[in-house]
């Protein structure tokens, strides 16, 4: 199979290359970075993801991963307006043309706050004054675009939530490798309440599982689908750190404020649209 895959350099997708290439798929991987390491299988497309790439024709399916925003707390609307739905309506017309007709586009479990809406300027404008439902809003927007451009066109497009992935080589400024690199110098670590519950997801259970959901031959025959890719199995952020901080028995203390802060959402899985995924307990994750 040959995949066509954006935001080849980020976080998820330098895993999921990584994993892809070895298991014998073609990739063609758009990437802004000029300099991109040799890896086998694998064909580097330098260059914006609207462009009309050419390998778009010889691809079996679209793996669009790319997005702006996404590790920001308050992103601002314009650039995920831009990013997540203007150039992303552009790719995913260009790859219909191009008779690339399967689809998998990634988005985020935030999507899950809005309900059907009608794309209008208004609704624009409202959400472009929210900056903690910026990124959420545009990606819901391209999803909702999505998701109606296939049922027209006849395409196999899957939408693909994803949840709270860790692991691997994440931001040094998220959850999982701050709790590390403060547990291993043995300096207290304070954050907030805790309480907000989510499904925890370690990077190569993530990659493992969408390399299955691109095999469009399972689950389901009717088109187009929402899918949440996670294990089902709901921690809070409280328990999730103590289970690391445990694990790595530091001198110093975990402290926890009274506050929820930034998103106070409690995501859970649809059990009538959790695509499951291999569950590794975050504890066993160390040292990967």
């Amino acid at each position: 199979m040959n995949i066509f895959v954006t935001g080849s350099n980020g976080y998820i997708g330098s895993e999921f290359i990584k994993k892809a290439s070895s298991m014998g798929y073609k990739i063609f991987a758009v990437t802004r970075k000029k300099k991109n390491k040799k890896i086998r299988n694998v064909k580097w497309l330098v260059g914006p993801i609207e462009k009309k790439w050419d390998q778009l024709e010889k691809s079996d399916a679209l793996l669009h991963l790319a997005t702006v925003g996404g590790y920001e707390r308050f992103p601002k609307f314009k650039d995920c307006f831009k990013f997540n739905f203007i150039k992303s309506k552009k790719l995913i017309h260009n790859a219909y043309f191009a008779g690339c007709k399967k689809w998998l586009i990634i988005t985020t479990k935030k999507e899950k706050q809005f309900k059907k809406f009608n794309f209008n300027n208004k609704l624009i404008r409202e959400y472009g004054k929210k900056p903690d439902l910026t990124y959420a809003f545009s990606k819901a927007l391209f999803s909702n675009y999505c998701l109606n451009f296939s049922r027209k066109k006849k395409i196999k497009c899957r939408v693909i939530r994803l949840f709270h992935v860790y692991g691997g080589k994440e931001k040094k400024t998220r959850l999982w490798p701050s709790l590390i690199t403060k547990a291993k110098a043995n300096q207290n670590f304070t954050m907030s309440s805790g309480n907000q519950k989510t499904d925890f997801n370690y990077i190569k259970d993530v990659v493992d599982g969408l390399i299955e959901v691109l095999n469009f031959k399972n689950s389901h025959k009717i088109y187009p689908q929402v899918w949440d890719l996670g294990s089902g199995k709901n921690l809070s952020v409280k328990k999730f750190a103590e289970i690391i901080w445990k694990k790595l028995k530091p001198k110093s203390k975990l402290i926890f404020s009274k506050k929820r802060i930034f998103d106070k959402t409690n995501y859970r899985i649809n059990k009538k649209q959790l695509w499951r995924i291999n569950y590794t307990y975050p504890s066993k994750t160390l040292g990967k």
